[in-house]
């Protein structure tokens, strides 16, 4: 059979979502996902992606984009669940899916399949395009060369070769970027859309998200446990009517409280100059990055102005790159900008280890330096008038 291999451009840097729900849940329900997808694509969603083959069918006859498809299925005696045999796969197709797919990890399938079988199967018996559901680069790299159409990271954390890392995988993206020549999509754990575009920033030809969006389930359970929890508090001293409380993991919320009203200290003691006010104190971003023909970032300067001032915090340079000048360049740049938004002073800080001596030759000045911090270490900040 033929393989309409558009369907993968009409998902080309865009939206994905992934529209599931758990089996107990009311949202399971075909006609309810299938509305799900409706919303996604009124929104402009460029593909949904579903599981089982009664809801493929019914988010088909609701959208035109094109529908990722799978069938998970807990086979006893196997790790491999999603869409883990050619039968399974055949189902999802005869629903009307575009795109199928399998987990394509290295882990041994049921039935002694191979991934090459299933994707050559599914690509001459159904005429359909594979996404091969990934979790490391040694699984990517051999469903590549399996011919699968696109890989995913859907799979990375949840493997045993994985699960010490928590999704997003944009690590993992990066590599696969850079080795294959197939589109990568990222998959997994992105929770905003600012961790969206992070990812087609890094090169991913389109991004899945699920929980983010269609979740409903997981996220009130999320929000009910983190609602519910008692931080663990040791307490050190009491002085009538008050405890002194320490925390040894984040409050955010108090720790929040207490800097809101420093902020507003601050701003009431400075009201004539309004330096302390929320947008001022924020700064405006200054950042800029060297990429290259894929978009790669290779070197990068983060920082911010403040006030009259340019605080560098991030300077950055691949090691390949290094001592050919464009660590310079990136430093100038972010002081020419700085001087156009009205800045006459820069300020930023580095270890022993780091970079002292390049920040001294472009004429920057020692101005507070602290020993052994870390042991071993000496920690400098430096300033220059621009």
């Amino acid at each position: 059979m033929t393989v309409d291999s558009n369907q993968l451009e009409k998902i080309r840097r865009g939206l994905v979502v992934s529209c599931q729900a758990p089996v107990e849940s009311p949202l399971h329900e075909p006609a309810v996902i299938a509305a799900m997808a409706q919303a996604a694509v009124n929104q402009e969603a460029v593909g949904i992606r579903v599981d089982t083959p009664a809801h493929v069918k019914a988010v088909k006859e609701r959208v035109s984009v094109p529908v990722i498809g799978l069938w998970k299925q807990q086979i006893s005696g196997s790790e491999v669940y999603i869409t883990p045999q050619f039968h399974h796969a055949a189902a999802i197709a005869d629903a009307g899916a575009d795109i199928i797919a399998i987990d394509a990890t290295l882990r041994d399938r049921p039935g002694g399949e191979t991934v090459p079988e299933l994707i050559a199967r599914i690509h001459q018996d159904l005429g359909k395009l594979v996404m091969a559901d990934i979790d490391t680069v040694e699984a990517a790299i051999a469903a590549a060369e399996a011919g699968a159409d696109l890989v995913g990271t859907t799979l990375y954390g949840y493997t045993a070769d994985t699960e010490q890392f928590a999704p997003p995988g944009f690590e993992l993206l990066s590599q696969l970027v850079e080795q294959l020549k197939i589109p990568v999509v990222c998959e997994g754990g992105i929770a905003s859309p600012q961790m969206a575009r992070q990812a087609l920033d890094l090169g991913a030809f389109s991004v899945v998200v699920g929980t983010a969006i269609t979740g409903i389930d997981l996220q009130v359970k999320a929000y009910n446990a983190v609602m519910s929890e008692q931080l663990p508090a040791v307490l050190i001293e009491t002085t009538e009517p008050y405890q002194f409380a320490l925390f040894n993991s984040e409050h955010s919320s108090y720790r929040s409280y207490v800097r809101s009203k420093l902020v507003q200290h601050n701003t009431d003691r400075t009201a004539p100059h309004r330096f302390f006010d929320q947008a001022v104190l924020r700064g405006l971003p200054l950042e800029i990055f060297l990429l290259d023909d894929y978009h790669k970032v290779r070197a990068g300067l983060v920082g911010l102005t403040r006030w009259n001032w340019l605080l560098i915090e991030v300077l950055w340079v691949e090691e390949s790159l290094r001592r050919q000048g464009f660590g310079t360049k990136l430093m100038r740049l972010a002081e020419d900008e700085a001087r156009r938004r009205g800045c006459n002073e820069a300020i930023l800080d580095t270890f022993s280890f780091q970079a002292k001596d390049f920040y001294e030759e472009l004429g920057y000045e020692v101005f507070a330096h602290v020993d052994d911090y870390p042991a071993g270490y000496s920690f400098y900040q430096l300033k220059k008038m621009l």
